[in-house]
């Protein structure tokens, strides 16, 4: 009984929150790809960058949710800020981000030590335009991360 209570555990919905902040050069223009950094200041460069300061990244998120990420699921990433919000769909990686610095979303199937999603429906240039205005203007980010396995829960 306790292995099939573990088996069924590990297929619920797992989360964690991000706190970041905007930033006054977020332009959030990249149509591919985009990140969550722990860097204090962004340059007009970083153009897939939606948040810096963050208070983690990959190995400080949630141990669930690490381990969720290494198995097919679906990834739901919740961007708030300034009373707006929008939400991007993925995949799972299929494998644990490791940078201590950042996270990132990616339209594409590429997999590198920073991955939190892969095939996701948008990106940095997705997000409403009043939402980046909020970005820019510095003020908190909340970013919810959950994952959904594949299969019945």
């Amino acid at each position: 009984m306790y292995l099939f209570a573990d088996a069924m555990a590990q297929r619920r919905p797992v989360k964690d929150v991000i706190i970041a902040r905007g930033h006054p050069n977020i332009s959030a223009s990249n149509r591919r790809t985009l990140e969550i950094t722990k860097d204090p200041y962004v340059t007009r460069r970083g153009d897939c960058i939606i948040a810096c300061c963050a208070d983690k990244a990959g190995p400080e998120l949630a141990g669930d949710l690490l381990e969720a990420l290494m198995r097919p699921g679906t990834v739901r990433i919740v961007v708030e800020a300034g009373g707006m919000g929008y939400a991007i769909t993925g995949r799972t990686p299929l494998a644990v981000p490791t940078s201590p610095y950042r996270l990132v979303v990616r339209r594409s199937g590429h997999v590198d030590d920073s991955t939190l999603a892969v095939g996701a429906d948008g990106a940095a240039a997705d997000l409403p335009r009043g939402l980046v205005s909020r970005l820019r203007d510095g003020v908190v980010v909340r970013v919810e991360v959950e994952v959904r396995p594949d299969g019945p829960t």
